[in-house]
């Protein structure tokens, strides 16, 4: 096995179980918690307040120990969000609530992929995009502390961690946001940088720079480096770069994964077993072939890779049978990073190649765990669609759904109503799907604090 299992290495785990440590930076931490909050609704940091932490407080060791832990309780506790806003948005999770709730929820908007609805509501903050930059800000903070105030023995590493998750947020940015969003960041002096509007490309362009600092930090741990490469892969599959997409994970262990820390709850659980006093009014049932266009990711009986359990009928239509995810339950990791999706991204490569090793290597990861073996489907286009079904089904609620429903529409010239649920919804009777096929940033919220920023989604 090429890396433990685990989201440290031996040395991070040491200082993160410190407990003096934590108590001895726990002040310090505060600061980059302060920064996340501005950071989802990318307000001003008044550097004046005296009542503040103030650069000079954090400037040594520990204040680069309370940086570096902000920006990981960042990346840790927003993995599960992220993911569980992209499974409602696509097809992987629906959302089913009475019909009586008169507010509409987040969840109820993202499921019926409604931009205008989602923005209308939140006109004080960002929550898909805030969280996003929030890495992005906590890492800005961190970085330059940790290469100044943290011995040698540990700087490359907690450097290479801390490029690979700011190259997993801008990737994530690129993959779900409409473009125009802004990319919020922060001086180490506490000074706000406007960023003009990005679009997905330049994101995912600026994330391979980041995910290079990280793969050329990284010293005694190999586990960082290892998820910046299959960050790399991921964004240059993106870009319609397959070759060097294949390069980036060559050489990754099957064995390879990266999972989140257990410790922080996973908000993919499906709580809702019709029992619970405190989700009394919705649940996040799995879709099956939703909007028509969906995968089936029920009725197919894949239980090994689509794991779940019975709930009960749904709210609005008796008639539909709701099953919840059992992937997960409140503290298990979620994967963010594995060899299985180095493999993937190396099958898309030698696909796009006309190599017919793409199905060799799904074939590869399907035996092992019992899966009968493909065969090949015989057109360029059902060989796309057998490969973004392996995709689908073997990183099912990691937060990849919308990004590879994305590039089948820009590098694959899919059209957008054949990939998005559409529709009428069953769920949720009176909220038909809408035609938004990337979430939307709040361009009121944006505007009013970036005077870059002068318009909202470039494209739905």
């Amino acid at each position: 096995m090429e890396t433990d299992v685990s989201m440290f290495s031996s040395l991070t785990k040491q200082a993160l179980t410190d407990q003096h440590e934590r108590r001895r930076v726990a002040w310090h931490t505060a600061l980059g918690v302060a920064i996340f909050v501005v950071s989802a609704c990318h307000g001003m940091l008044d550097v004046s307040d005296p009542t503040l932490i103030q650069q000079s407080d954090v400037a040594n060791a520990s204040g680069a120990a309370g940086r570096r832990l902000t920006a990981y309780s960042g990346f840790n506790g927003n993995i599960s969000p992220i993911a569980r806003e992209v499974a409602i948005f696509t097809d992987e999770l629906s959302f089913d609530e009475p019909l009586q709730r008169a507010n509409p929820s987040d969840e109820l908007l993202l499921d019926s992929r409604n931009s205008n609805g989602y923005e209308g509501i939140h006109l004080g903050d960002d929550p898909h995009l805030g969280r996003l930059d929030g890495v992005v800000t906590a890492t800005s903070l961190a970085i330059p502390s940790v290469r100044q105030y943290t011995p040698s023995p540990l700087k490359g590493d907690f450097l290479a961690q801390l490029f690979a998750y700011r190259g997993w947020a801008l990737t994530q940015m690129g993959e779900d946001v409409c473009p125009g969003f802004p990319i919020t960041d922060v001086t180490v002096n506490q000074v706000l940088v406007y960023s003009k509007p990005y679009t997905n490309d330049s994101a995912f362009v600026l994330a391979i720079t980041q995910l290079d600092s990280a793969i050329a930090e990284a010293q005694d741990s190999t586990q960082y480096a290892t998820f910046a490469k299959i960050l790399k892969g991921r964004a240059l599959l993106d870009l319609g770069r397959y070759d060097e997409a294949a390069q980036a994970v060559a050489g990754i262990s099957d064995s390879f994964v990266l999972t989140t820390d257990p410790s922080y709850s996973n908000y993919l659980f499906n709580v809702d077993d019709g029992n619970d006093p405190d989700w009394p009014f919705y649940g996040y049932p799995i879709g099956d072939r939703e909007g028509g266009t969906g995968l089936p990711y029920l009725s197919e009986q894949d239980t090994i890779r689509i794991p779940r359990r019975y709930v009960r009928q749904g709210f609005n239509d008796t008639t539909i049978a709701e099953y919840a995810e059992t992937k997960y339950s409140q503290t298990t990791p979620t994967v963010v990073a594995s060899g299985t999706e180095a493999r993937l991204i190396e099958a898309e490569a030698a696909l796009h190649n006309n190599d017919p090793n793409w199905l060799t290597i799904l074939n590869a990861l399907r035996t092992p765990v019992g899966l009968s073996p493909l065969t090949d489907p015989g057109s360029p286009d059902t060989r796309v669609d057998l490969l973004y079904h392996e995709r689908a089904y073997w990183m099912w609620l990691t937060g990849r759904r919308l990004g590879d429903l994305r590039r089948l529409i820009r590098n694959y010239g899919r059209d957008a109503t054949v990939l998005f649920p559409s529709g009428p919804n069953p769920f949720i009777a009176l909220a038909p799907y809408q035609s938004a096929t990337a979430i939307p940033f709040s361009f009121a919220n944006e505007a009013e604090f970036n005077p870059n920023i002068t318009q909202g989604c470039m494209t739905r």
